[in-house]
C-alpha cells in the first residue's frame, strides 16, 4: 500500500545510506578465495583446527570488486572467521539457476545472497533455508528491532533470511553527455514525458549514443502499473494483468525503444547481450535503476570512467495518480545443508547490520541514528570525491515527497509469474504478437500457475 512521506519518514529516516552490490551466470562453478579468505592449502587447513571459514556463492564480477573485497576482510578482521568465495562465472539473475541445481544436488556452501523478494520467497517456500528462529533466540538477538518491517517471514511464520539492503530507484545520469548536448541536469520533480524529451536531447546515434538505458529485468515490463499501486493479483487471488494498467505500463517500456527510440530496444538489448553495467560504458545519458547501483561509481578500479555521475528521483506519470516510488528489499540465507552453519550465521549476521557502509544503498535497519544517517550520506558523497553530495542523495532517495510501493509482483507462484512476464513480453517488444494478445495470454498462464502452486502446497 502507499506510504506517504511522513509515514516513510518514520520507518526510513532510521534506513539510510550508501557506499553496494551487483548480481552473475553460468553453468562451471569453480572457487577462490576472496578478501580475508583462507589462502591455505585444504591439507593446511585440515591441520590446522582453529581456522573457521565460511564459504558463500558469488558472481565472478561481484567476486573482483574492491569494495567486497575490503567488507569481507573487516568481517574476517573482526571475527576471525575467513571468507572463502563459490565463485560463478557470468553476472545477472542467471547466477541463481546454476545455485538451484546445485542446492537440489545437496551442495554445502554455506550462505547464499538473494537480491530481490522473489528469490528470498522462492527460497524460503523450496526449503533450502535454514530457520533462523531458534539461533537468534538463543543469541539473545533481537533481529525485529533493528530490521523492522523488513524481516520476512514465511508461510510457515518463521525467519529464514536477515535483510541488508530497501533499496529503491532512482536516475543515475552522465554529467559530460548533458554538458556536450548542452541540456540541463534533471532535478527534482519530473514527468515521464519530461524524461523522454531529455532522452531524445541526448541521443545522438552517429556516435552510439543513447539518452536513456534499461534493463531487461521483469519489473521494467511493469514498472509504470507498480506507479499506479496496481496489485498483481486479484482480491480472489488469480492474476490481475488484465488491469489496463499493465497494458498499458508494457507498451510504455516498448515504446521507449522501438518508438521514441531514446534506448536501446528489446531486440537490440539481447542481440547485441548488452549487459546490466553497461551504463559504465559512458555511452549512455541517463540510467533508471535501483539505487543498488550507486557503488559502481564509487569502484573506479572496476570501472574506471573520464565523466561525473548525478542523480535525481523517478520520473511519474504526467497524470498525478502515479507519483510512487518503489523498492525492494535483499538478504543472506544460510543454505540447510551448510557445512558451517555456526560460522554462517555470524556473518549474515554482520552482513545484515554492516553491508550498507560498504555499499551504495539504503540498508534495511530502522534503528540508525540521525548521526549515523547523516554520517553515512556524507561517507558516500566523499567515495565519489563530490561528484553526487549528500543533499543529492537525500532529495533523489529519500524526501523526493513520492509514495513507496513494492517493486515486484510478490504471492503465489511469483517466480513463474515474473518469467511469463518476460517470456510472453519480449514477444510483444519484438514484434511478434499484438499487445492484447500478449496481455490476456500472460493473464492465463499466470492464473495457470498460481492455481497449480496452490494445487501443490
Amino acid at each position: 500500500m502507499k506510504r506517504n512521506t511522513k509515514v516513510l519518514l518514520a520507518v526510513l529516516l532510521s534506513v539510510f545510506m550508501l557506499t553496494v552490490v551487483a548480481c552473475g551466470s553460468n553453468d562451471d562453478t569453480s572457487s577462490e578465495s576472496g578478501a580475508g579468505a583462507s589462502t591455505e592449502s585444504n591439507e593446511s587447513n585440515e591441520s590446522n583446527d582453529a581456522v573457521r571459514k565460511v564459504t558463500i556463492f558469488e558472481d565472478a564480477k561481484r567476486s573482483e570488486e574492491e569494495n567486497l573485497k575490503k567488507m569481507y576482510e573487516d568481517f574476517t578482521n573482526e571475527t576471525g572467521i575467513e571468507v572463502e568465495m563459490v565463485v560463478i562465472p557470468g553476472d545477472g539473475i542467471e547466477i541463481f539457476k546454476k545455485i538451484d541445481v546445485q542446492l537440489v544436488t545437496g551442495d554445502q556452501t554455506d550462505v547464499i545472497r538473494l537480491s530481490n523478494p522473489l528469490l528470498i520467497q522462492k527460497y524460503m517456500n523450496n526449503g533450502w533455508l535454514a530457520p533462523l528462529d531458534d539461533v537468534m533466540a538463543e543469541d539473545g538477538y533481537d533481529a525485529e528491532s533493528i530490521f523492522g518491517e523488513f524481516l520476512r517471514e514465511g508461510d510457515d511464520g518463521k525467519t529464514y533470511v536477515l535483510p541488508y539492503q530497501a533499496g529503491k530507484w532512482a536516475v543515475y545520469y552522465n554529467k559530460k553527455i548533458f554538458d556536450e548536448a548542452g541540456v540541463p541536469y534533471p532535478s527534482g520533480y519530473w514527468t515521464w514525458d519530461e524524461y523522454i524529451e531529455t532522452a531524445k536531447q541526448l541521443t545522438d546515434k552517429n556516435n552510439g549514443i543513447y539518452g536513456s538505458y534499461m534493463l531487461d529485468y521483469d519489473a521494467y515490463l511493469y514498472m509504470l502499473a507498480r506507479q499506479y499501486e496496481v496489485e498483481g493479483y486479484k482480491e480472489d487471488g488469480t492474476s490481475n494483468y488484465d488491469d489496463p494498467k499493465f497494458a498499458e505500463a508494457l507498451q510504455f517500456f516498448g515504446d521507449l525503444g522501438n518508438v521514441h527510440e531514446i534506448q536501446p530496444s528489446w531486440l537490440e538489448f539481447k542481440s547485441s547481450k548488452l549487459s546490466w553495467d553497461g551504463f559504465m560504458s559512458g555511452n549512455y545519458g541517463m540510467h533508471f535503476i535501483g539505487s543498488w547501483y550507486s557503488s559502481l561509481f564509487a569502484d573506479q578500479a572496476t570501472y574506471p570512467r573520464d565523466w561525473e555521475v548525478g542523480i535525481t528521483q523517478i520520473p511519474v506519470p504526467a497524470d498525478g495518480n502515479g507519483d510512487n516510488n518503489f523498492g525492494v528489499d535483499s538478504g543472506y540465507g544460510i543454505n540447510k545443508s551448510a557445512a558451517n552453519p555456526d560460522e554462517a550465521y555470524e556473518f549474515i549476521k554482520w552482513m545484515a547490520e554492516n553491508q550498507y557502509k560498504y555499499a551504495g544503498d539504503l540498508p534495511a535497519r530502522v534503528d540508525l541514528t540521525e548521526d549515523q544517517i547523516a554520517e553515512l550520506f556524507q561517507d558516500y558523497s566523499d567515495s565519489v570525491n563530490g561528484e553526487i553530495t549528500a543533499e543529492d542523495m537525500n532529495n533523489a532517495l529519500f524526501t523526493s515527497d513520492l509514495g513507496f510501493v513494492d517493486e515486484k509482483i510478490v504471492g503465489p507462484a511469483a517466480t513463474e509469474y515474473g518469467n511469463i512476464i518476460l517470456q510472453e513480453g519480449e514477444l510483444y517488444l519484438v514484434g511478434q504478437t499484438s499487445l492484447e494478445d500478449t496481455v490476456q495470454t500472460i493473464k492465463q498462464r499466470a492464473d495457470k500457475a498460481i492455481e497449480d502452486a496452490e494445487t501443490d502446497s
